[in-house]
């Protein structure tokens, strides 16, 4: 076999196992849009270029027919992609959403390892959907006394209630604490004139009859604003702006350079 026939051996191997892997990232682990919220990206990446472009290229510069230990040396190379896949995936999917929980007036994506899952007390939020996360509301104590030891509880360092799941209730339960919090999308468009754009892409793509509303979304990069269907509560996009940053200003200077004019 030529140097050049290894290689690409190597890199078409690689790339089906590279595109299984990404498959079950982008459909299964981080179904649209929580890949972008969950930011992802950057070991996503690094698991490309060592798997995809540094183990074929490592075998095109070690390969040569009848060298000795060419075995050994292609099999230390196999060893360093596999493991450095095995890291990647465990990695993200540990990081993975599996909880998106309303609290207050914002989404907050969580991972499991960030949940006591022993204080869920409604089992249908231990019901994971195979290819999207747990949806779930947050609500306050309804007493004071309630309300304000758990102030003191986050006051002193202790979660606050989006990761207290004794305060959860099911997401389909409680639409009106979600929609009371929602801006029409048409409104928040005019509201925020660099959404405009992503805001009429979303809006002409929704079916007919079907009204989307856009709340905050945190990121582990950034918050974001999620588009939400009003009727099923359900996300269908995400628009890459600062929920909380100001309107751009719309004033342009004159010639002369007066800001007022």
């Amino acid at each position: 076999m030529s140097r050049i026939r290894a290689f690409l051996t190597h890199l078409s191997i690689s790339a089906i196992v590279m595109g299984v892997a990404l498959a079950v990232i982008f459909l299964i682990w981080y179904p649209a849009p929580y890949f972008e919220i969950a930011g992802a990206g950057n070991i996503v990446r690094l698991l490309i270029t060592v798997h995809l472009i540094a183990g074929p290229l490592l075998t095109l510069i070690l390969f040569r027919s009848g060298k000795p230990g060419l075995v050994f040396d292609l099999c230390c190379v196999a060893l360093v992609q596999v493991s450095a896949l095995t890291y990647g995936l465990s990695v993200i999917y540990s990081e993975r959403p599996y909880y998106v929980v309303f609290a207050i007036d914002r989404f907050e994506v969580l991972a499991r390892k960030e949940v006591d899952e022993s204080a869920i007390a409604d089992d249908r939020l231990k019901q994971k959907p195979w290819a999207e996360p747990i949806y779930a509301v947050a609500s306050l104590p309804e007493s004071m006394e309630e309300q304000q030891r758990l102030i003191d509880d986050v006051l002193k360092g202790k979660p606050d209630i989006e990761r207290r799941p004794e305060l959860w209730s099911v997401y389909s339960d409680k639409p009106e604490a979600v929609l009371r919090k929602a801006t029409p999308l048409a409104e928040f468009s005019q509201a925020r004139p660099d959404a405009a754009e992503y805001a009429r892409q979303l809006i002409d793509d929704a079916e007919i009859g079907v009204n989307l509303a856009g709340l905050p979304v945190v990121g582990k990069d950034g918050d974001r604003v999620l588009v939400i269907e009003t009727d099923d509560l359900k996300p269908v996009g995400l628009i890459p702006v600062d929920p909380w940053a100001p309107a751009p200003a719309t004033n342009e200077r004159s010639e002369n350079g007066n800001p007022d004019a």
